[in-house]
């Protein structure tokens, strides 16, 4: 079960295997009803294994054959996808350079930009409007290491999207195994967009007549569904060109767009709540993506009652630098400049 789309794609693109999946799936009666919801169940990328990454390692499964020694990328100091590359690359012989701008701190932001630092390189840029320079950094570091690959944020390209794709399909084969019935919509968050341009995808190899609901958690300009769409039919191609062909129905997409609040890494007061409800349930998510999204779920359940959360976060962020190391300092420091009355947990 761990490769389904192969069976729509002969000639796939090499890859890695770097998580243990299938990852669960719940289901949640209690949650539901506190929802109003008629059912609810969870997809928990969380749980992939001892590796770190949360669903950042179906991404990079088939990003890292495809690169060379050095890779560059960028993301908001809390970037758990630059945390998961940054670690996923270490340990597969690659470098990793990361350009990061600003964003409210926490302590999840702490965690992320850690590991960033303690597995790869990072160029901290002090504003948005300097993130090219700090791009520029990092790229003049990394082409020492030799050949330098680039990734965007969130490693939103078509070779990652074929990792949410195939998790879509491994989702439907555990429903069918369950007998637990396919639920009306899929709702994940959606920042740089590639998991939900994959849910997309393989829901619609897999038939299934229902909606990905991406919940909107990066400023409008970035995410729009445009973007995902726009995904969607890259990897499109790609998929043909494996001998894949991809039906253009009958799985939908909704963007969901009340949830930003003041903007990227922003918490919300609906957020906050999601994470103290989810906690009593044993279950962690952030504040920036999974919390969000979360928080979407009670406003969908009356066209909805049949849902699907797909849970992306990875709890094991613990800084693995000191509180004082410069870089830590520094990006707290800048950060609390910014957002001087920032209260995130």
């Amino acid at each position: 079960m761990h490769l389904p789309i192969s069976a729509f794609a002969p000639r796939l693109p090499p890859r890695l295997s770097l998580g243990s999946f299938p990852s669960p799936v719940e289901e949640h009666p209690r949650l539901a009803a506190r929802l109003g919801l008629a059912s609810l169940v969870i997809k928990r990328d969380d749980l992939n294994g001892s590796r770190f990454g949360g669903n950042k390692l179906r991404a990079l499964e088939w990003l890292l054959p495809a690169t060379g020694p050095a890779i560059v990328t960028m993301g908001g100091y809390g970037s758990t996808w630059c945390a998961a590359l940054a670690s996923a690359g270490r340990s597969n012989g690659r470098s990793v350079y990361a350009a990061l701008f600003p964003q409210p701190w926490s302590p999840t932001v702490e965690g992320a930009l850690s590991v960033t630092a303690s597995e790869g390189q990072v160029s901290l840029a002090g504003s948005r409007a300097a993130l090219p320079l700090a791009v520029g950094r990092a790229w003049l570091a990394a082409r020492r290491e030799g050949a330098v690959s680039w990734l965007p944020a969130g490693g939103a390209t078509p070779l990652a999207v074929l990792g949410s794709a195939n998790a879509a399909l491994e989702f439907v084969a555990q429903q069918a195994e369950g007998k637990i019935p396919l639920p009306d919509a899929i709702v994940v968050p959606f920042g740089s967009g590639a998991t939900a341009a994959g849910l997309l995808i393989g829901m619609r190899l897999a038939g299934w007549e229902g909606t990905v609901c991406a919940v909107r958690v990066a400023e409008p300009w970035f995410a729009t569904s445009g973007r995902i769409l726009a995904l969607v039919r890259r990897t499109t191609r790609l998929l043909s060109r494996s001998g894949a062909r991809v039906p253009v129905g009958p799985a939908r997409l909704r963007v969901v767009s009340d949830q930003l609040g003041a903007g990227y890494g922003h918490p919300t007061p609906a957020g906050i709540a999601a994470q103290v409800m989810l906690a009593g349930e044993g279950i962690t998510v952030d504040l920036t993506y999974g919390a969000k999204a979360w928080a979407a779920l009670a406003g969908l359940a009356a066209s909805f009652p049949h849902l699907c959360f797909w849970h992306t976060f990875d709890t094991r962020l613990a800084p693995r630098l000191s509180r004082e190391d410069s870089l830590l300092r520094k990006a707290r420091a800048r950060a609390e400049t910014l957002w001087p009355h920032q209260k995130l947990t």
